[in-house]
This record gives structure tokens, sequence and C-alpha cells, in this order.
């Protein structure tokens, strides 16, 4: 008998056998590629299912102006949060007890403790009494816990608060600058990693993991705060003297394109934003295109003058009025202006003499000039929600549009587009880019990414920008800018009165005052636009915008120490001449400002500041009026607050006198000799300086 297997067997067998052999080389292959090429990946994955996460938010980077000075820093807040897991045993209780501590609805706490999550934020930047309330209950609340975070603040308020922007919760930028650089300034987040079990408890003596938060960068601007400041006094009384609508000053460096200041009335604190309309977010030097009126005419000049279709010996003769195609368009002088010169036809901003400018440089010439000067196009500023002027189109252009173009009206241009264009005439002709953000430094100092200059274009030759400098200056000096002059300093501007278009159609009564000009001249330094919309009352720029230039002008040439460039001239005796603005000067300053314009003054009372003037600012007197000033010991100062006193018993005067030495507007009504008898606000109420106060008097 034969004991051997069969060949058949033996051959199942060995398949078998390789077969098994294969799955364990598979298998061996397969746990060699597990725990030596899939090792780390797959052990990140099991770590992350019983590690939670907390997260760390970083220190956002801070912004500060040119010289190093904190416009926006972060700081440390509490946040509650809860693990659901742990909360879920007392559920209802610890729901209940929250909404007491925290004054939040039951509700919304009770959703947020039963969702199936791991990590949930119940309320986020706690207040003091907040944190004390939750850490003295904590035995309460189990799976309820603090976290510091950081959170944004802005210690000057609403200093350049449209510019700078503001932070949502997570610190993430939602308007102005924060919004732009968010990249920069935003770091990157950390956490913390705690290792529980099944349950959603904290495995004891576990491993604890801790992602350290990466602050983020400084954003350094080339803004100054000291002349933001004054820029931003100067918004708020221009908007108490004339209830304007808004009011908006740009101050710019016109050999780089850097932004000195960009103030605005009204405003907001970015510290409390939700507290305000979201219609003073807006950077409105950037965001609104305006009709420009006569502060577009250096365009128009420059682009006559670099074409030839103009020059210094031209003659113009203006009978207050011009016919273009049949149709009559008035100068704003009705009786004309007679026979002038170029340098005539710009002191005196003739309406008629820029229509035949802009005739004689034709629809595609005057168009290029517009592109030249990047007029039609958006400058790129780095401020969110830049508007685009408007321009009929070049093809459906007329005479007669044309004509009213070349002094500034059918047409809309942003502040910021029509200073960046003025700014190339101050610099000698180059168009620059302008710019907020100066510079991004890391945590470290150093540098990450510099920001300034951008030269875009030459668009006019050295010499035309010296002429149109030049005959700019005369509308300062002898035309209807002389309320901008600035004693000491050769200073160019031009006024500008535009009627404001509502629905495509002219609005009448309803003006935008503004001035844009540089000083000094030459080499200019600062160039600046003050544009306010809808004053009440006297709505000319040379009235209502130039002044708030001269004023602020000054303050920032002695503020940058620009020494005097020429001798101040005060004009002859007789002479009219536009009474200036003294109140808040010292004694000193009033003296040397009222000399310069013509007037000689008198003191009355004692004090370190000019409190009130016998005459207006605005009004025109002859030269060698001699005004009275009162003294006090406070300045007008509309960004303080004051209590406002009791005005009853007074008489009407005596009120009148108590509000001014405070800095309170008061609308007397009834007669001004007689007692005050009642008063719109309670005694001891706290305002700002500046706010209108009505007051009655007996019969």
């Amino acid at each position: 008998m034969n004991d051997r297997p069969p060949l058949l067997l033996k051959r199942r067998n060995f398949i078998i056998l390789l077969l098994i052999g294969l799955a364990d080389v598979a298998l061996g292959g397969r746990l060699v590629i597990i725990q030596a090429v899939q090792g780390p990946h797959l052990k990140s994955l099991a770590d992350n299912i019983h590690f939670r996460s907390v997260p760390l938010a970083p220190f956002r980077g801070n912004i500060v102006d040119r010289r190093g000075r904190l416009l926006a820093g972060s700081h440390h807040a509490f946040s509650a949060y809860a693990i659901p897991l742990q909360a879920r045993p007392q559920l209802s209780r610890e729901a209940a007890l929250l909404s007491r501590l925290l004054g939040m609805p039951e509700t919304r706490i009770f959703a947020r403790l039963g969702r199936r999550q791991g990590f949930v934020w119940i309320k986020r930047r706690l207040t003091g009494q907040e944190v004390g309330a939750i850490r003295g209950h904590k035995g309460s609340l189990p799976g309820v816990y603090l976290v510091a975070e950081t959170a944004r603040y802005y210690p000057e308020g609403s200093l350049a608060a449209p510019v700078l922007g503001f932070t949502g919760i997570d610190n993430q930028g939602l308007a102005g600058l924060e919004l732009v650089y968010n990249r920069y300034l935003a770091g990157r987040g950390g956490s913390i990693q705690e290792e529980y079990d099944a349950t959603g408890q904290v495995v004891h003596f576990a491993r604890q993991r801790v992602v350290e938060p990466q602050p983020g960068d400084t954003l350094e601007l080339s803004l100054d705060e000291k002349i933001q400041w004054m820029s931003e006094l100067a918004c708020e009384q221009t908007m108490m003297a004339t209830s304007a609508k808004s009011v908006s000053i740009v101050v710019m460096h016109p050999q780089t394109g850097g932004i000195l200041a960009m103030a605005q009335r009204p405003t907001f604190d970015p510290n409390q934003f939700r507290d305000y309309p979201p219609s003073h977010y807006r950077a409105l030097a950037v965001t609104d295109a305006v009709p420009p009126g006569s502060i577009f005419k250096p365009v128009t000049l420059a682009a006559a003058l670099a074409e030839g279709t103009t020059g210094t010996s031209s003659r113009f003769f203006c009978p207050g009025f011009m016919s273009v195609l049949g149709r009559r368009v008035n100068c704003w002088r009705p009786e004309g202006h007679g026979h002038e010169s170029l340098a005539d036809v710009v002191k005196n901003s003739c309406n008629v003499g820029f229509m035949k400018l802009g005739l004689a440089l034709g629809v595609e010439r005057f168009y290029r000039y517009l592109e030249t000067f990047g007029l039609t196009r958006r400058t790129g500023i780095d401020l969110p929600g830049e508007a685009l002027g408007i321009f009929p189109p070049a093809a459906r252009v007329t005479l007669l549009d044309l004509a009213v173009m070349a002094f500034g009206q059918t047409l809309t241009v942003t502040p910021i587009g029509l200073l960046t264009a003025v700014s190339a005439i101050a610099n000698g002709g180059s168009l620059m880019k302008p710019h907020v953000g100066r510079r991004v430094l890391s945590p470290a100092g150093e540098g990450v990414r510099r920001l300034e200059p951008q030269p875009i274009r030459q668009v006019i030759a050295a010499p035309v920008a010296e002429l149109v400098q030049r005959m700019m200056q005369r509308v300062v000096s002898s035309g209807t800018g002389k309320l901008a002059r600035v004693p000491g300093y050769g200073v160019a501007g031009k006024t500008g009165t535009s009627q404001k278009v509502v629905d495509g159609r002219i609005a009448q009564g309803t003006y935008i005052a503004s001035f844009v000009g540089f000083a000094p001249v030459p080499n200019p330094q600062v160039a600046m636009l003050v544009s306010v919309d809808e004053p009440q009352g006297a709505y000319y720029g040379g009235q209502v915008a130039a002044p708030v230039f001269g004023r602020l002008m000054r303050d920032i040439l002695r503020y940058l120490g620009i020494g005097p460039t020429e001798p101040a001239a005060p004009p002859g005796p007789g002479e009219p001449v536009m009474v200036p603005n003294l109140v808040n000067l010292n004694p000193a300053q009033a003296l040397q400002d009222a000399e310069a314009f013509g007037f000689p003054v008198q003191f009355k009372g004692q004090g370190d500041v000019v409190v009130e003037q016998s005459i207006e600012y605005g009004g025109w007197r002859p030269a060698g009026t001699v005004l009275t000033l009162r003294l006090g010991r406070r300045s007008r100062v509309y960004l303080d607050w004051v209590s406002v006193p009791r005005f009853v018993g007074l008489t009407g005067q005596q009120a009148v006198s108590l509000a001014a030495t405070l800095g309170i507007n008061v609308r007397l009504i009834g007669n001004p000799r007689r007692r005050v008898n009642r008063q719109a606000l309670s005694t001891g109420t706290e305002v700002r300086s500046g706010t209108p106060v009505t007051v009655w008097t007996g019969a």
C-alpha cells in the first residue's frame, strides 16, 4: 500500500502555503507602512480625537503714527467657554445661573450648553464684574471655564477713527486700515490642548500641549498724531460754527503722497463702534465723490498752460456771463470782472475766463489731462471703499458741457483724488500715489515692507507747475482766498463753492464750501483740502473754508518747525479786508495775526486766551478798524466736556458771556436785557464744548 499523498494534494497544499505566505508578506508590509510611514499622521489623528483644543488669540499688531505714537493696540480680556459634555448633567441649573451672572437670555445659554461639541463659547470680552462673578461660583459651574484673550483698543478714542477702522469679536479687521492690512496685523492663533476620555472628562496627569500664538506686525502710518488732533479740532469747531452736514479735512505731504491727517465730522469712537450708524464709518474724503466747484480750476489752468493754448500775456473779458450753444452761463459775479489778464482770471476765480480756457483746450485734450492727473481713475489709496468720480462720456460731451466742466461743475471727484492732483502741482508736476500706511515692522522691530513713496507719472513740466503756483498765490494774497493767509508764509490756494446735485438735479440752496492749497511757496511741504458740506448761513468757500485752512495751516507749519518764508505785509489803511478768526489764540498770536490782516486790537478782561472778538470773522471791514478782544482763562476747545451752568436768573447778555467763557454756544430767544427764565438743558448736564443750548428770557 502506498502512503504517499497524491500529486494533486501536494499541489493544493503548496498553493495554500503560498497564499498564506503572500498574505503574511502583505500584512507585514502593511504593518511597516502603518508603523514607519503613516505612523506620525495616524498618531496625530488619534491625538486629535482625544485632545480638546482651546484657542489662544494672538496679540494683534499695533498701529502707530509716523513718530511711533500708539493709535491702536491690544490688551488682555477674559472670555467664558464651556465643555458641553461636562456641563450636561446640570444643564438647566447652570444655564439659569449663567443667565443671571452674565445678563444673557437663559434659552441662549441652554442651547449652547446642549450642543454636541467639544468646545463652545458662552460670552466673549467679559467685564471685570462678570469675571469675578464666574470665579466666585466656579464650584457651581462644572464645565465652564475662563480663558484670557486679546481685545483691540484705541487709546485716543475717535481720533482718525474712519481711517483706522475697527475689528470684530475675533480681532479680525472689519473697516479702515484694520481691514486693508489685516494680513499683517492679525498674527497667527495658538491653542491649549488637553487630553480627555470618552466621557469628556479631563484625564488627570495627562499630557497638555500649548501652541504659542504669534503676534502680528506693527503698522506705521504716515499720519502725524499732533496734526491729526489739530485737524480734528478744526473739524469740530467748523461743524459747530456752520451747523454743516459734514466737514472733512485732508492734509498731505505733496512730495511723497503721505497723508499727514484725515479728519471729519461726523465721526465715531471705534472702541464702541456699534453705538454709531454705519454711515459714520466711512472716510468721506475717500468714499464720496462730490462736485468740486472752483477748486478744480487749477487742473484746467495747468492743462491750458501745458498745452500752450494760453499764456501769461493772454487777455480776457468777462461781462458776467458767456453764451455757449445758445445757452447763457453766468459768472459767479453777475456784473462781471471786465478786462482781465490770465493771473486776474485765476485770482478772481472768473468762470467766464475758465470757460474760455476749457473751450480752447477742446474735449480731447481736456479729457487727456483729466486722465493724466488721475481724476478718471481711483487713486489706489490704501483705504477701503474708494469712490470713482463721474464724468460724461467724452464722445457725448458738448461744448456747453466742456465749458461748465472747466470751472468744476457737471462732474464729480473725490477730495482725495483732487488733493492728489493739486499736490502734483505743488511738488513740481509729479503725480504721487496717496497712502496712509508707511511701513510694516515685525514684532522685533525689523522692517517687513516699506510702503512709500510711489510716483505714478510726470503730469506737467516743472516750469508750468511753478507758474500755476504763483497764480494760486495771488488768490490768497489779494483774491477770493484772503482769509487763508498765513502771516509770514507764501500760501497758494483756490476757493470753491459748488452746488450739490440731488437725484440728477441741482439742489437749490445747498452748497459745498471748499478750499484747496499748499504752503510754503516755494518748496511746499503741506497740501490741504477743506470741505464743508451744506453750511448754514454763509456758504462761499472764501468765507467758510478758507479761514479753517489758514488757521490750521499756520498751526501745522509752526508744529513742523518751518520758519517764515516772507515778510508779513499788512494791507493799506482803509482797504477792505476780511476779519480773521482770533478766538482761542493767546494775546501775542492774536496781535500778530490781527496786525498781519491790518487790524489794530484792544484787549478787554484778563486771561491767557482770546474768548471773544467784537467783529465775527468772515466779515469785511476797512483795514485799520479796531477789534476788541475779550480775554479769558480757558480756551474754547470743542472736544472737551463741560457742565451746563445755571443760566436761569442771569440776563440774556450775562448768559451769552458766561457761555462764551465755558465754550458753550447759547441760542438766545427773547430780549437780551431781560433775565433768563428757562433753559433747554438742565444745570449740571455734561455736554461737548460747543454744544448749542437754547435759553429763553422773560417778556
